[in-house]
């Protein structure tokens, strides 16, 4: 059985590289010539048509498949036509400079213009005329590279390198334009007279790719200066002044400004606008009457539109309690309302090693010192230098300032809500192990640390430290509390608590001439007195 393949099959494989011309042009061609053993092994052949396909240059970056009803063919793109069956070949097919590509066997045809998809139909339909029992394709191997031009608001105006896969926004980096160039009414006039507006602003917002054009040969790219803005603030993801696009309504300033935060009130926002007497014209509007196109007015230069917040959206005070709680962590408050005994049945309450008598609370100050002029006024001063008036000014300010607390758990208990303090967002509650223990240091003669005994006073313990030295100065003996913090005299205190510090100070160094000077001055004071009574009489 005879199989008859027209001479354009001849011709391709001419084309391939793997058939004398001696038989190329005969249109009678036998099956068995073109079943003739091929002397090129198929590596060989894949070979030639790699380095036909990297004569063309280098592959073009691609952003995704090629959309061939987009697509349009130009000079230098490269089609690669594939057949098989009966004839098993690959031709490269490169478009020329007058837009025309040469189809062995089919003569040229002018594809410049045309979607890849009109070019592929066109190039088969002419094919199949000419073939029996074999399967064909063509497909885009190369894109081709191309000049446009760039004019106005460039850095460097004139042309430019563009493929046929290139969008405006390939070519116009930000880098390119000029500081104050409009970036959402680029024009694009293209060879055949037609224009179309770019506005890349609102593409890399949207992902509207309209707003993006595809580059075709000879395109001009106009880059006008950007003179009209409108403004969004307020609840918006990207509150800003924007640049005015060709075609903005209310619902398109939305949308660049990243839409409205959860937090936004969206039942009144304010739309200020300015008439022709240049004064500004308000109005309260709703965002559903927006969204919906009710009210979605066409944007004018000048507009701006104010979202506001909801107050407190979804605020949500804290306070944390750390150290001796079954459930230790940050709990949720309701602040001014919720007291220290609130959080601590919210944690399972104390273990059993708390130390209930010094629980500790942290604050942060609601005072601002570093804005307390007279109280910087008064740190640069010694204490020579203060009055008394001054000292004690100085002291409330610092008391003032301290963001520590102590409370005891068994007063709040017996008392109630005057010491069951009421809690704000950010305290701190601080539950240490029980130390039942009395530190004890200074002039005396074993410091350290005691066990503790309930009832026992200052002066039992310091005995238990094996009294005092020879310079202990025993009148001034301190003792600071572990509850409040606060350090007192001794003598002032019946008893002691867990925990409280024992100080026992150094008398000081009196010398003889001191003792001498201290006696001289009170003999002469009392010789002024006598003579001041005398000189009466």
């Amino acid at each position: 059985m005879r199989r008859w393949v027209p001479a354009a099959a001849a011709a391709l494989v001419l084309a391939s590289g793997t058939i004398a011309p001696a038989w190329a042009q005969d249109r009678t061609l036998r099956s068995r010539d073109v079943e003739r053993p091929v002397a090129e092994s198929e590596a060989a052949r894949r070979a030639v048509l790699e380095e036909a396909l990297r004569s063309t240059g280098e592959p073009a970056v691609l952003a995704g498949a090629v959309d061939p009803d987009h697509y349009r063919m130009g000079p230098s793109d490269v089609l690669l036509l594939s057949l098989w069956g009966g004839v098993s070949r690959s031709v490269i097919l490169e478009v020329g400079p007058e837009g025309t590509i040469m189809v062995p066997g089919s003569g040229s045809i002018k594809i410049d213009g045309l979607t890849l998809r009109q070019a592929r139909n066109e190039i088969l339909s002419r094919l199949r005329g000419e073939f029996r029992g074999v399967n064909m394709d063509v497909r885009l191997a190369r894109p081709r590279k191309f000049r446009v031009y760039l004019t106005g608001q460039v850095r460097v105006p004139g042309p430019m390198d563009a493929t046929g896969i290139s969008r405006v926004g390939d070519v116009l980096a930000s880098s390119i334009l000029n500081p104050g160039a409009s970036r959402r009414s680029i024009e694009v006039i293209h060879r055949d007279g037609t224009r179309e507006i770019a506005d890349l602003d609102l593409f890399l917002h949207t992902a509207d790719g309209s707003l993006n054009p595809w580059l075709r040969d000879g395109d001009v790219m106009h880059v006008p200066v950007a003179t009209e803005f409108v403004s969004i603030q307020g609840a918006v993801a990207r509150a800003a002044i924007y640049e005015l696009g060709p075609h903005d309504s209310l619902s398109t300033l939305v949308r660049i400004g990243g839409g409205v935060v959860p937090s936004a009130d969206s039942t009144r926002m304010l739309f200020i606008r300015w008439n022709d007497a240049a004064r500004s014209d308000s109005m309260w509007i709703k965002l559903t009457d927006v969204e919906s196109g009710k009210f979605n007015p066409r944007l004018q230069n000048g507009d701006r539109l104010y979202i506001y917040f909801v107050p407190q959206y979804q605020l949500l005070d804290e306070a944390t309690i750390l150290g001796q709680v079954t459930r230790p962590g940050i709990y949720p408050i309701r602040e001014g309302r919720d007291r220290i005994s609130d959080v601590v049945k919210a944690a399972g309450g104390f273990l059993p090693g708390a130390d209930l008598g010094a629980i500790t609370v942290r604050r942060v100050s609601r005072q601002n010192a570093e804005k307390d002029a007279e109280l910087q006024r008064l740190l640069r001063l010694s204490r020579r230098e203060l009055t008394d008036t001054e000292y004690e000014v100085l002291r409330t300010k610092l008391a003032g300032l301290r963001e520590e607390y102590r409370l005891d758990w068994n007063r709040v208990l017996s008392e109630g809500p005057p010491l069951d303090i009421l809690l704000f967002n950010g305290d701190v509650v601080q539950v240490d192990r029980l130390i039942s223990s009395i530190r004890i240091d200074g002039e005396v003669r074993r410091p350290g640390i005691l066990m503790y005994r309930p009832g026992l006073g200052v002066e039992d313990y310091i005995r238990t430290a094996g009294g005092y030295s020879k310079r202990a100065w025993r009148s001034k003996v301190r003792v600071t509390r572990s509850v409040t913090g606060q350090t007192l005299l001794a003598r002032d205190l019946a008893k002691l608590d867990p925990g409280d510090f024992v100080w026992v100070p150094e008398k000081p160094d009196v010398t003889a001439w001191d003792q001498f000077r201290v006696l001289l001055t009170s003999v002469a004071e009392i010789a002024t007195v006598i003579i001041a009574i005398r000189s009466l009489r």
